[in-house]
């Protein structure tokens, strides 16, 4: 079996925890305007929208909580992988049907995103760094310097992270301008 070096472990875990808790704060702190966007992907019965809406920050928060503690990282890494798989079929279900008007949701109002393509790939990344979560770290006990490279290398992943959506949030903005200036 694959065993990497904890530090890649660590590092995709705690990535992820950032990535989802900011997910998971921005969802709660703003319910009306993330149920209105789970709405209109168009996918669920009218009738589950506002407790879907409801329940999965919390589910979100919960498993990124989990990717630090380490004897529940494994079942945390799980949890997101799946939704992660849920959001991406959402979005390509959606995107096939041509409906790229949409906010995506994945951070509330804070930042809306159109479907895209660059959601599939940057869901792709997500997922990359969840099943190196779930791949076993070899024995090696991490050292100072290793959990300084953690929090360094996490620091640096969250915010390209960061610039990417917001990039990817701007893009349609500047294609208007730029087609308005032609």
């Amino acid at each position: 079996m694959i065993r990497q070096d904890p530090v890649i472990v660590l590092t995709a875990a705690y990535s992820l925890a950032v990535i989802f808790t900011a997910s998971a704060w921005v969802k709660i702190a703003d319910i009306p305007s993330f149920e209105a966007a789970v709405a209109d992907y168009g996918l669920l019965p009218a009738e589950l929208v506002k407790v879907f809406a409801s329940v999965l920050p919390i589910v979100e928060f919960t498993a990124a909580i989990g990717l630090v503690v380490g004897y529940t990282r494994f079942l945390a890494a799980a949890v997101l992988l799946l939704l992660l798989g849920c959001f991406t079929a959402a979005i390509a279900a959606n995107l096939i049907r041509g409906r790229r008007d949409i906010d995506c949701g994945c951070f509330g109002p804070a930042l809306r995103q159109q479907l895209s393509g660059w959601l599939l790939l940057r869901n792709g990344t997500l997922i990359a760094a969840g099943f190196a979560v779930l791949l076993p770290a070899n024995e090696r006990s991490p050292s100072g310097f290793d959990y300084l490279t953690v929090s360094f290398a996490v620091v640096a992943l969250v915010l390209i992270y960061a610039a990417a959506n917001f990039l990817m949030a701007i893009s349609p903005r500047i294609l208007q301008y730029e087609m308005r200036d032609a």
